[in-house]
C-alpha cells in the first residue's frame, strides 16, 4: 500500500474515531452551518456551504466534521488556491494527489485536514470541494 494510501486510510479512521466520541448534533445545529464556524480554514471567496451534506462539531479551531462547499473555482485553481492559502493559516502540507478527483491532506497543530476537490457538474462551472477534519491521534 503506498504512503499516500496509508495517510488517506488513517485520516478517514480519524474521522470516524472522533465521530464516535462525539454526540450527534440536533437538526437545528445541523441546518445553521455558516463560514465563520470554519475558522482556520481559509474558503475562496464565494464558497457556500451545502449544509444538507456537511456536519460540523464545535466552531472556530476546534471545528471538526465534514463540510461540503461549492466554488466557482476551475478544480486546478481550487487546488492551487488551497496550496497557497493553507501554510499561512498554520497547515503544513503532508501530501497531495491531483487527478480527477484531487486530494490534498494538511495537518495543524492539533488535527488533520483532507481536503477532496471534484468537477461540480457538466452543467454548473466551478468545484464541489469536501473539508475534512479530524482530531489528531495523541
Amino acid at each position: 500500500m503506498g504512503f499516500e494510501k496509508v495517510i488517506i486510510v488513517v485520516a478517514i479512521i480519524s474521522v470516524l474515531a472522533a465521530c464516535a466520541t462525539s454526540p450527534m448534533p440536533t437538526e437545528s445545529s445541523s441546518k445553521a452551518l455558516s463560514i465563520q464556524q470554519l475558522e482556520g480554514a481559509p474558503l475562496p471567496s464565494g464558497a457556500t456551504i451545502d449544509s444538507k451534506n456537511s456536519i460540523i462539531f464545535g466552531e472556530g479551531e476546534l471545528w471538526t466534521g465534514r463540510v461540503e462547499i461549492a466554488t466557482s473555482l476551475k478544480p486546478e485553481d481550487a487546488v492551487k488556491f488551497f496550496i497557497s492559502q493553507y501554510p499561512s493559516a498554520g497547515w503544513t502540507l503532508l501530501s497531495s494527489t491531483k487527478s480527477q478527483v484531487s486530494i490534498l491532506i494538511f495537518v495543524g497543530k492539533d488535527k488533520t485536514l483532507t481536503v477532496e476537490i471534484n468537477e461540480r457538474s457538466v452543467l454548473g462551472s466551478g468545484s464541489k470541494v469536501t473539508l475534512t477534519s479530524a482530531p489528531k491521534n495523541k
